[in-house]
């Protein structure tokens, strides 16, 4: 009877570890290039495809979106991208090493966004007095 070989636990298990290598590797290297348009830049994820040809590094630069100044993170980023692409080449031991890209995570900003929103339901629901009571009073119910 022919040996089976073991059934990997998760399926892309590669991909991630990865994309967990790029992501230590690419983090402290924004902090540490000290470009100043990267204030407060944080990597959120970094997401490799399949192939190990593309990794595709997610930041947050909610200050900077704030400012007005999200363009000057996207083309300071472009610009260190070769230097931080060959610091990826020299530290991943790994034959085949992905080409990044950079994009910003839009996540974080949709979340607080929303929250903004419901906050802004809220209140205004608070200060119409409508008499509405749904939910206001337990539902009695038959024992």
């Amino acid at each position: 009877m022919a040996r089976r070989r073991p059934v990997a636990k998760r399926q892309y298990a590669r991909t991630d570890r990865v994309a967990e290598v790029i992501r230590e590797i690419v983090a402290p290297e924004i902090e540490r290039i000290g470009d100043e348009r990267l204030d407060m830049v944080t990597v959120t994820a970094v997401q490799v495809d399949g192939s190990l040809e593309h990794a595709t590094v997610y930041y947050s630069a909610m200050s900077a979106e704030a400012d007005g100044r999200a363009d000057d993170v996207e083309e300071a980023l472009e610009d260190i991208r070769w230097r931080i692409q060959k610091l990826i080449n020299r530290e991943m031991r790994t034959r085949k090493t992905p080409q990044i890209s950079f994009e910003a995570d839009t996540v974080l900003a949709s979340a607080l966004r929303i929250d903004e929103i419901l906050r802004d339901i809220s209140e205004h629901e608070g200060d119409s007095g409508s008499g509405d009571n749904v939910g206001d009073e337990p539902v009695a119910t038959e024992e």
